[in-house]
């Protein structure tokens, strides 16, 4: 009869014990090392907040320009010449009538003379010539006595002499540079001594008390001006400076850029203690009053697919909420729709929030993220 137990080699089977009892072991040691790991620690975003209020809102219309005068003009010579003088230089303020140019006229002076001379012929002659028009003057109408004499006076050279002397005389007038108004001389392009020619360029001067910013402005924003509309200017050369000015001009044409030319006058009393140039470089900005809104802090809007985002913080957690913003300044935005007064919404670490997400609130300005025990 045979043994129906299989014999194991003994080898073989203490083998098998010690690959299990190995086995055993290492899962007891792993089991005991991940006990003693403590679970994954939960991160929380840590974020500041501001309330959403209602008060008054005032709209920012923030333009850039340069700065113009009103009265501005390039002094042109309107005849060729010398410039026997000059009596102005970069810089200087002058008065109207002043002079400030002179051209040679001896030549126009000669002109004159000759142009004086033939007249006193041409008068001789003329009147000459009436005497023995005197019968016939008698029985003529005033119209058709004074067409015989200028017939004479054209037959005897007088009127040409008269043309002659007016011409001169007009000139010799242009010979001598006058200042059309008060203002400042800049552009200087002559000098003493040099040959001018007809139409050329001598300086340019502008009124320094009269001076504008020329602005644009979108075609949204201009229903919100009228003129007096009080304005802030800041030079771009030092921005810490603001002076005032009003809105003196709107030009009433949309460009092809939906865009409105205005002008900003800027007051007198700032032109005494502030030089502004012609083709100034400057930044205005106009202060709408909107009246009594609710706005949060601009930080609190966030863009998530086109849409304006608010996260406010309820319980812990960051919530999501869809609104509908309005106009806003370089603090504060106005929220239409979405949001109700005195809720606290998340201006900082926002940009990556999920709706729920475990927020704590202004713990460490300088930590953005913490562990929670």
């Amino acid at each position: 009869m045979y043994n129906s137990c299989l014999k194991i080699p003994q080898g073989l089977f203490y083998m098998f014990l010690l690959v299990c009892s190995y086995s055993c072991r290492n899962k007891s040691i792993q089991s005991e090392h991940e006990s003693s790991i403590p679970p994954l620690q939960e991160s929380v975003t840590v974020v500041h907040t501001a309330f959403s209020e209602v008060k008054n809102f005032e709209y920012f219309i923030r333009m850039n320009g340069k700065v113009h005068s009103a009265q501005e003009q390039v002094i042109l010579t309107a005849t060729g010449g010398i410039l026997t003088s000059i009596m102005i230089k970069t810089g200087d303020i002058i008065r109207t009538g002043y002079v400030a140019a002179q051209f040679e006229t001896s030549t126009l002076q000669y002109r004159l003379e000759r142009a004086k001379l033939a007249k006193f012929n041409g008068e001789k002659e003329y009147l000459s010539q009436l005497l023995g028009y005197e019968s016939l003057l008698k029985d003529r109408s005033k119209e058709q006595s004074e067409d015989i004499k200028q017939k004479l006076k054209i037959s005897t050279g007088l009127s040409s002499a008269e043309q002659d002397i007016k011409e001169a005389n007009y000139e010799i007038s242009k010979s001598t540079i006058y200042a059309p108004f008060t203002g400042i001389i800049t552009d200087l392009k002559v000098q003493r001594g040099q040959q001018v020619r007809p139409g050329e360029e001598l300086f340019r001067m502008y009124d320094p008390n009269n001076l504008l910013l020329q602005v644009k402005v979108l075609e949204t924003d201009v229903y919100l001006l009228k003129k007096g509309t009080i304005a802030e200017v800041m030079p771009i050369g030092n921005k810490s400076k603001k002076y005032s000015a009003f809105v003196s001009e709107i030009n009433p044409y949309v460009d092809v850029n939906g865009m409105v030319e205005i002008k900003l006058k800027l007051t007198s009393r700032n032109l005494q203690t502030e030089t502004f140039f012609p083709g100034m470089n400057c930044t205005a900005i106009i202060k709408i009053p909107m009246g009594i809104t609710l706005i949060v802090p601009k930080e609190a809007v966030v863009m998530r697919n086109g849409k304006a985002v608010i996260f406010t913080l309820e319980k812990g957690l960051a919530k999501w909420n869809y609104v509908t913003t309005g106009k806003e300044n370089d603090k504060d935005i106005e929220i239409k729709e979405g949001l109700k007064p005195k809720q606290k919404v998340i201006i900082t670490n926002n940009l990556q929030l999920a709706h729920d997400a475990p927020v704590k609130e202004n713990v460490d300005s300088d930590s953005l993220t913490e562990s929670v025990n």
